[in-house]
This record gives C-alpha cells, structure tokens and sequence, in this order.
C-alpha cells in the first residue's frame, strides 16, 4: 500500500529505507513522504521510526497508486491520523 506521510521540517529519506521505500517532496516547513508500506504494522512501525528521528507527523493518508500528492481521482484520500 502506499501511504502520504507530512511531517513537519525537513527529512533525508535515506534514514528510512530500512523500513520502507521511500520518496520525499520538500514543502515550505514540511516534508511530504510517499512510502511504500506493507501492511499496518510496517505504517505503524514507520511512524515510531519518525517519532524516534524527532519528526512531528502532522498528516498520514493511504493513497491509490496513480494518484497526486493531494488527492486521487476518486476524491480526497482516506485519512489515517
């Protein structure tokens, strides 16, 4: 599954390939994460890992795997958080 993670401030995504595939989209004071997560103890392991980085998670959607950034042809994406 793919999720949308927002973070705010900056974050190299080099520090999470561990845990997942990751991309990173710089914004003006936030980060946005696409990631690449198996099943909801990968996301919820992918938080803590966050979490642990001293990211503050402000936003978490699942998205389909053709969508934007913002939202999928279907509507705006299913929130998490």
């Amino acid at each position: 599954m793919i999720y949308e993670i927002r973070v705010d401030g900056r974050i190299d995504p080099s520090h999470l390939a561990d845990y997942a595939t990751v991309t990173a989209q710089p914004q003006k004071a936030a980060t946005v994460l696409t990631c690449t997560i198996e099943d909801a103890s990968a996301l919820t392991g992918m938080i803590a890992v966050l979490a642990d980085l001293g990211m503050t998670v402000r936003d978490v959607h699942q998205v389909s795997a053709g969508s934007a950034a913002t939202e999928s042809s279907d509507g705006p994406p299913e929130a998490i958080l």
